[in-house]
């Protein structure tokens, strides 16, 4: 894999522990494991990618449910962040945080492709 693929790697493990503590941090124990295991799945998806090797069907539900969890997170920081609940640095992290997620959920769809013949 190149250099950048395990950066971007590396980018990922922050991303995931850093949404885990704040989740456990907020009491919500449950969406803190869902949200670590979502970019679990982002960031195999991403190694599967740059190692040439496809995904299966398995993965892509994996993948369909992981992207289902931060779809739901992403709507629960939002909420919190109309309501005050989150500083405007904190909202600036958090968007910054999703954002970085997105070619990984790309990347992982094109594994899947990869796959089925794409």
């Amino acid at each position: 894999m190149p250099w950048y693929a395990w950066a971007y790697l590396a980018l990922l493990c922050l991303i995931g522990a850093g949404g885990f503590v704040a989740g456990l941090r907020a009491g919500r124990a449950r969406l803190a494991f869902l949200y670590l295991a979502a970019v679990t799945v982002l960031a195999w998806g991403v190694a599967l990618y740059f190692r040439g090797e496809g995904a299966g069907i398995a993965f892509g539900l994996a993948l369909l449910c992981a992207i289902a969890v931060l779809a739901r997170k992403s709507f629960a920081d939002t909420r919190l962040a109309g309501n005050g609940q989150i500083a405007p640095a904190g909202q600036l992290g958090v968007a910054l945080g999703q954002l970085l997620l997105v070619p990984g959920a790309v990347l992982g769809v094109l594994a899947f492709w990869m796959q089925r013949g794409g």
